[in-house]
């Protein structure tokens, strides 16, 4: 029971983490001082970042590591 009630705390911080994460990236994108700018923060930054944030994301349900290591996932 209560490592189930950790996990779900986890994962809710881990997601609130993901939320806040973006929203930094993104307002620290549209703070450059030209459009030029902006779009390499875009390319080089944001949009990187915000994969492997996704990635945290939805890795547990797109990529069950634990039902493969318990044979689960065949």
């Amino acid at each position: 029971m209560f490592l189930q009630f950790a996990l779900t705390l986890v994962g809710l911080l881990v997601c609130a983490g993901d939320i806040v994460a973006l929203a930094t990236l993104l307002t620290w994108q549209e703070r450059a001082a030209d459009p030029g700018s902006r779009r390499q923060r875009l390319l080089t930054g944001v949009v990187p970042l915000s994969s492997v944030l996704l990635l945290l994301y939805t890795g547990p349900d797109v990529f069950p590591v634990g039902a493969l290591v318990a044979g689960r996932g065949q």
